[in-house]
């Protein structure tokens, strides 16, 4: 059950389920309306399913448009409900920062879990410290792994001499994974955050990468700051092309002008409609779906 597109309407053939489309209506003070546009009579359990759009990012609106059709189901009569959220919208918030600030990517799962849903399927979230706390919960946390596709992508490139990098400690077990399975070299680079300010600070080690191409793997690209410190580090030297491949592409602000100066390429899974959305995650979820 979602929004129509090509991409629910594939994954509930691959489930071999029915489609039950939504309706997503937003009134002209921003108020969301969703609704349900055929009977739900009769199912005893229903998936929910949307994705972001990078050019119309709102995450408070996609959060609470979820939180509306959990309601709206319990409604109906519907006992057992499950979201797949292929972005999982906080998932940096995954402790509090600040002094003072919210522990927000917990108050988002309480929020689903305290609602009724049984399960929620994301893909490479960031809610590993959050497992002592969701381990007493009623909902089931599915954080899925796209490696597979990606590594199909990767197989794709036809690579010379590929070198891979890593943007930040938080890459270090997936950029290791794809480095073994194509028998290379890696590196991971030091970042900080100022978390006042945002601004990124990255450092790291490169060999002579002459004649090399390089993939700099990342989860999320938000403003491109990260991905553009990686490229001027690497571009000393003297790489023969880069390959910039995150699972989640939200390019805020100005990050698509920001990263087009340089001579590389984008790739991201397709969690995010964006332009650059080129590796398909469908399979990863509908295999998940048909194991519970």
């Amino acid at each position: 059950m979602g929004p129509k597109s090509e991409v629910i309407t594939g994954l509930a053939e691959k489930m071999g389920i029915d489609y039950v489309p939504l309706e997503m209506r937003v009134f002209p003070d921003g108020e969301v309306c969703p609704r349900i546009t055929e009977e739900v009579e009769g199912y005893e359990r229903v998936f929910l399913f949307n994705r972001l759009n990078y050019d119309c990012f709102f995450p408070n609106r996609y959060l609470l448009e979820y939180y509306f059709m959990i309601n709206l189901l319990k409604d109906m009569g519907v006992d057992h409900f499950e979201i797949v959220m292929p972005y999982l919208p906080y998932g940096r918030q995954d402790k509090s920062f600040r002094l003072g600030e919210p522990f927000s990517l917990k108050y988002v799962l309480e929020m689903f879990s305290s609602a009724g849903v049984s399960r929620l399927y994301t893909l490479m979230a960031h809610i590993s410290r959050l497992s002592g706390i969701l381990d007493s919960k009623n909902m089931r946390i599915v954080n899925l792994s796209a490696i597979d596709p990606i590594m199909n992508h990767i197989n794709e490139l036809k690579l010379n001499r590929p070198f891979i990098v890593g943007p930040d400690e938080e890459s270090t077990k997936w950029v290791d994974q794809i480095a073994e399975r194509i028998d290379t070299d890696f590196t991971i680079f030091e970042k900080r955050r100022d978390v006042y300010t945002g601004e990124v600070r990255m450092s790291g080690d490169v060999p002579n990468l002459s004649g090399r191409d390089v993939i700099i793997l990342d989860d999320i690209i938000s403003t491109g700051q990260t991905v553009e410190n990686a490229v001027k580090i690497l571009n000393e030297s003297n790489p023969r092309y880069i390959y910039v491949i995150a699972m989640h592409g939200i390019f805020s602000g100005n990050a698509i002008e920001r990263l087009s100066k340089y001579n590389l390429d984008i790739i991201t899974s397709d969690t995010i409609v964006n332009p650059f959305s080129k590796i398909e995650v469908e399979s990863v979820i509908a295999r998940a779906i048909k194991k519970w």
